[in-house]
C-alpha cells in the first residue's frame, strides 16, 4: 500500500519502503514491521495504491453444486471438506448453504410459508425443500474447479468421491438447472463477473432488510454443528429465520447467519438488535468471533476481544 498518513506524510509498506524496488507488490511482508493492517480494516490513513493479485484466465473452468439430504449430515460434510481444502484439491472458496437460504433466494416467506408465524419450524421446511428444483435437500455445496481439462476431471472425481460417502448426495450443473436458478448466477460468480441473484434473499421478508452474525471457526464438523445449534436456538427464541452459508477458507470456516428483518417494523427492528447482541454475546463464551459486524454493534464486537483483561 501507498498511504497518506494523517500528518500528510506519505509512507509505502512491505517492500515499497526500499527505493527503486521491484518486488513491491509481489512479496507483501518486506523487512517489517508489517503494518498494512492499521489501514486495511480502519481509517488511520489514506490509501492512494493499493497492489492486488489477478487471478489469469484458466484454460478452462466447472461450475458444480452437491445437495446433501439431512440437517446432521453437516457434521460429516465439513469433516470430508477439510483435508481436500488443505491439500487445495478444493481450491477456491466454496460455500455450504442451509436450504432454507435456497428457499428465500428463489421466493418470498408469503409465497412459501404464508401460514407460519415466527421461524419456520422443521416440519414446514422438509415441505419447502421438496419443492426446490434440485429436489429435497437439507445442505447445498456450491464450487468450481480451474484449469486444464484433464486436471479440471481428476478435482471433480475426487470431490465426487468424497462426498459420495454421505448417503443421498447428489450432484449438478449448471446445464441441469432452470434458466433463473442460483446455480447459474454461481457461474458468474466463481468466473469473475459481479452477480446480484444472491441478494434475493433479502425479500424473504416484506420491506426486507438484512444483518448478518459471522463468526469465525475452525473447519471441523463438531463446530459448525454447534454454531448452527446456536444461532437456530437464539433466532427461533427472538421468532426470526436465519440463513446460513458456511465459507470455508485453508484452515478456518466463516459461518455467514444472515437475519432478515422487516425495516418498516419498528418492534422487529428492536428484536433483530436484541437477537444479534445475544448471539455476539453467547458465541463469545464459546469461543467463537466474529470477523465483521454492523457499526451498531461494533463496540460489542470489538469488546469480546479482551483476552488478559483488555491488554
Amino acid at each position: 500500500m501507498e498511504v497518506v498518513l494523517p500528518n500528510g506524510e506519505v509512507m509505502r509498506t512491505g517492500m515499497g519502503a526500499l527505493p527503486g524496488n521491484n518486488t513491491w507488490q509481489l512479496f507483501q511482508y518486506g523487512y517489517g514491521p508489517y503494518c498494512d493492517g492499521i489501514f486495511s480494516q480502519s481509517n488511520y490513513g489514506i490509501c492512494t495504491k493499493m497492489g492486488v493479485w489477478l487471478m489469469p484466465p484458466p484454460e478452462g473452468y466447472q461450475v458444480f453444486l452437491f445437495t446433501f439430504p439431512r440437517e446432521e449430515d453437516l457434521h460429516q460434510l465439513v469433516e470430508i471438506i477439510r483435508p481436500l481444502r488443505i491439500a487445495n484439491v478444493i481450491a477456491n472458496v466454496p460455500h455450504v448453504r442451509h436450504a432454507l437460504e435456497e428457499c428465500a433466494v428463489q421466493g418470498t416467506r408469503r409465497e412459501w410459508c404464508p401460514e407460519v408465524v415466527g421461524a419456520v419450524p422443521d416440519d414446514v421446511l422438509e415441505k419447502m425443500t421438496e419443492k426446490l428444483w434440485m429436489g429435497k435437500c437439507r445442505w447445498l455445496y456450491y464450487g468450481c474447479v480451474y484449469g486444464p481439462e484433464a486436471f479440471r476431471k481428476a478435482q471433480l472425481e475426487a470431490i465426487k468421491d468424497a462426498f459420495f460417502q454421505i448417503k443421498g448426495a447428489k450432484l449438478f450443473f449448471p446445464e441441469d438447472s432452470p434458466p433463473n436458478s442460483y446455480l447459474r448466477s454461481r457461474v458468474n460468480i466463481y468466473t469473475g463477473t459481479p452477480d446480484l441473484r444472491e441478494l434475493d434473499w433479502v425479500n424473504w421478508r416484506t420491506n426486507g432488510g438484512h444483518i448478518a452474525f459471522s463468526p469465525v471457526s475452525p473447519v471441523r464438523g463438531e463446530d459448525a454443528v454447534k454454531q448452527f445449534a446456536l444461532c437456530k436456538k437464539i433466532c427461533d427464541k427472538y421468532g426470526f429465520d436465519f440463513l446460513s452459508t458456511y465459507c470455508v477458507g485453508m484452515r478456518e470456516m466463516h459461518h455467514i447467519a444472515e437475519i432478515i428483518f422487516d425495516k418498516g417494523d419498528p418492534d422487529g427492528k428492536r428484536k433483530v438488535l436484541a437477537c444479534c447482541r445475544e448471539l455476539i454475546a453467547e458465541a463469545a463464551k464459546l469461543g467463537y468471533g466474529e470477523y465483521r459486524t454492523h457499526l451498531i454493534l461494533q463496540d460489542q464486537v470489538a469488546a469480546t476481544y479482551n483476552w488478559n483483561n483488555n491488554v
